[in-house]
């Protein structure tokens, strides 16, 4: 079973709508705290994903997807060396989902673009199963974030 393009807008907005959830959840959560790194992330994640939704930086969605994944993995590395973002269970997850995420699409990209395959076939299950599910599994991570030093 693969998602159907009539369906890609109920699941993208689905995604939006859980990360806007998770922030706010650690934006709530973190009230009185000193550490903000799990609302830091969890507000980078609902930036990457919102606007990719609306910007298209390529012409490509699937390649668009990617890049967005990789901007943003690259973001997180970044704010993890200026010490903003601390490493945690979260950071990790988020840090290998989102580069699954980025292989699968770009893999979906070479079958689509590339090979020009418009015959579904298992990898599009596994795709539309995958991606979504890591989606979902970044969300959970995000709100159930431990830190891996814990102080704070």
């Amino acid at each position: 079973m693969y998602v159907t393009e009539a369906l890609m807008d109920y699941v993208e907005a689905f995604s939006q709508w859980g990360f806007l959830m998770a922030f706010l959840y650690c934006l709530a959560s973190s009230i009185n705290k000193e550490n903000k790194s799990s609302v830091y992330l969890s507000a980078l994640m609902l930036c990457s994903y919102i606007s990719s939704g609306y910007i298209n930086l390529l012409e490509s969605l699937y390649l668009n997807w990617a890049l967005y994944d990789l901007i943003t993995i690259l973001a997180l590395l970044i704010l993890e060396h200026l010490k903003v973002l601390q490493r945690s269970a979260a950071f990790h997850f988020i840090i290998f989902a989102l580069t699954t995420n980025a292989v699968l699409t770009l893999i979906m990209h070479y079958d689509l673009y590339v090979l020009y395959n418009y015959e579904p076939w298992w990898y599009w299950s596994v795709y539309s199963v995958g991606v979504n599910m890591f989606d979902v599994l970044m969300i959970l991570s995000l709100v159930f974030n431990t830190n891996l030093k814990k102080n704070g």
